[in-house]
């Protein structure tokens, strides 16, 4: 007999990373997933190798999360910014992870100035499984502040964690 399953809040830490060029391609290490037209125009690139959401009551566990993360920031031809964002979902861990209603926040930086923000939605990180999850989104930057910019942060965020009984 199993139990019902159990609802319980985490809580992700903050992250942040450098942002840079994309690494050139190099045998034996996979190529950037992103930008996902490398050729479409210039871009930054960064690489955050974990986003974990820990249980509020046991901050030690690791409910769910997100690994080798990759994000690039490209300018379009049309003038126009986006958003890439690449990663797998982690879900070996304690349980499966869903959005509260928060999302998962990115913050993009030029020194001390935050130039974007953008709220990634993501799906259902299913327990016993790591798939491959993607994001894209069109920020409002000025070209001056593109040229600047310079890191990515993912500030702490809230999301949900069902435990199966």
């Amino acid at each position: 007999m199993t139990g019902s399953p159990v609802l319980v809040r985490c809580r992700s830490l903050l992250q942040f990373a450098s942002l840079g060029p994309i690494p050139p391609r190099t045998p034996g290490r996979p190529d950037a997933q992103v930008p996902e037209e490398p050729g479409a125009g210039p871009a930054v690139y960064a690489k955050l190798p974990h986003v974990y959401f820990q249980d509020t009551n046991h901050p030690d566990d690791a409910a769910f999360g997100f690994i080798d993360i990759e994000i690039s920031i490209q300018q379009r031809s049309d003038g126009r910014y986006r958003l890439d964002l690449y990663c797998a979902g982690d879900g070996h861990q304690s349980g499966t992870g869903l959005l509260s209603g928060e999302g998962l926040r990115i913050e993009v930086f030029a020194g001390e100035e935050m130039v974007a923000t953008v709220t990634w939605e993501f799906r259902e990180v299913s327990s016993g499984r790591c798939d491959p999850m993607t994001f894209t989104a069109w920020l409002a930057i000025k070209n001056k502040d593109f040229l600047r910019i310079d890191r990515v942060r993912f500030p702490p965020s809230s999301a949900v964690c069902r435990f199966d009984g």
